[in-house]
């Protein structure tokens, strides 16, 4: 799950970093690859799944609304975790949780 969060997080932060929070903006694969650390053959399988459980659409690439409401609902419990002192996650590898 973490890796679909990085993944998915990388894709809306080159949305934003290109100035197109809308959406409009051509985001490339291998931005999101850098952004997400992971080797090209593995993003690519990974955003194949993502496609299939209709989180993104590849062509362009973008976030679909249940994409963004995992993203949302992801931090929500990674927060909960570490605010209840469990730390199944490392807050300074949750992409969305760092610098809290």
């Amino acid at each position: 799950m973490e890796l679909y969060h990085d993944i998915l997080k990388g894709i809306i932060d080159e949305l934003v970093d290109s100035g197109n929070g809308d959406g409009s903006s051509n985001v490339k694969p291998t931005r999101v690859q850098l952004r997400s650390n992971l080797a090209y053959d593995k993003l690519v399988k990974y955003l194949d799944e993502l496609e299939r459980n209709k989180l993104i659409i590849k062509d362009p690439l973008q976030i679909t609304p249940k994409g963004r409401d995992f993203l949302r609902d992801f931090d929500r419990i990674a927060s909960f975790l570490i605010e209840m002192g469990i730390r199944y996650f490392d807050s300074s590898t949750v992409v969305g949780l760092r610098n809290q």
